[in-house]
């Protein structure tokens, strides 16, 4: 019999915020995969190593590199390697920061591992996202509202995605957030603007303003703004 995958969702950082199905899916699987990047950043692994302490772990490393097929390139090597465990009939449980379908790289090697026809099965997470509203004590909707969630990287008109109406999330900001700001002042939104750095994580810290945030040293790529207008 050949084992199952799970995409297992480790919320945004504090392991307070794990699920009691992430814990017990965790327990039951066999070998457990553990993403990292170049910079060796293991902070799914940081946020449920103490349940998992006497697993077998597998480390699947993943890159950041602008080559597009480089990135592939990566993923198929870990999809390959989780293949192998799956055949053998043993289950394999990817941890994954947040939740594996909102921009996660868990999903790409989902879609490979199934096209091998292997079983797959996500398991939900708490958005960072989710976490940050929490953090700062409000809301990211009520009522009618609109929210749209935007990845500070896109590389398409940008100006044109901040100027739509509602309430934005603006994640996967790394470097990008910095252009976002300026659009934003230039759209006189810095009064609706907060931002969160490594929610729920050590040394999170909270920017109520762009005046704060620029102020503020350099800051990590689990980096989140919202705007609520």
């Amino acid at each position: 019999m050949r084992g199952k995958l799970f995409g297992i969702g480790t919320g945004p950082g504090d392991p307070e915020l794990l699920t009691l199905k992430a814990i017990r899916i965790m327990e039951m699987c066999d070998i457990i995969a553990v993403p990292s990047s170049e910079s060796h950043d293991r902070t799914a692994f940081n946020i449920v190593e103490e349940y998992i302490k006497h697993k077998e772990l597998i480390e699947c490393k993943f890159t950041m590199d602008k080559d597009e097929q480089k990135r592939k390139d990566a993923r198929v090597l870990v999809a390959s390697e989780i293949c192998k465990h799956l055949v053998q009939g043993e289950n394999v449980g990817f941890i994954t920061l947040g939740d594996p379908t909102v921009y996660s790289t868990y999903m790409y090697v989902h879609h490979l591992v199934k096209q091998e026809g292997f079983e797959t099965e996500i398991i939900s997470g708490i958005p960072s996202f989710v976490a940050v509203a929490a953090a700062l004590n409000d809301s990211l909707c009520e009522g009618t509202e609109i929210l749209s969630i935007i990845p500070a990287s896109h590389h398409g008109n940008m100006e044109e995605l901040l100027a739509r109406s509602g309430n934005k999330v603006l994640m996967k900001s790394g470097r990008s957030l910095g252009n976002v700001i300026t659009i934003l002042k230039e759209q006189g939104l810095s009064e609706k603007v907060k931002i969160i750095e490594r929610c729920g994580m050590e040394n999170q810290r909270i920017f109520h303003t762009i005046k704060e945030f620029e102020e503020a040293d350099e800051v990590s790529y689990f980096t989140i703004a919202i705007v609520k207008e």
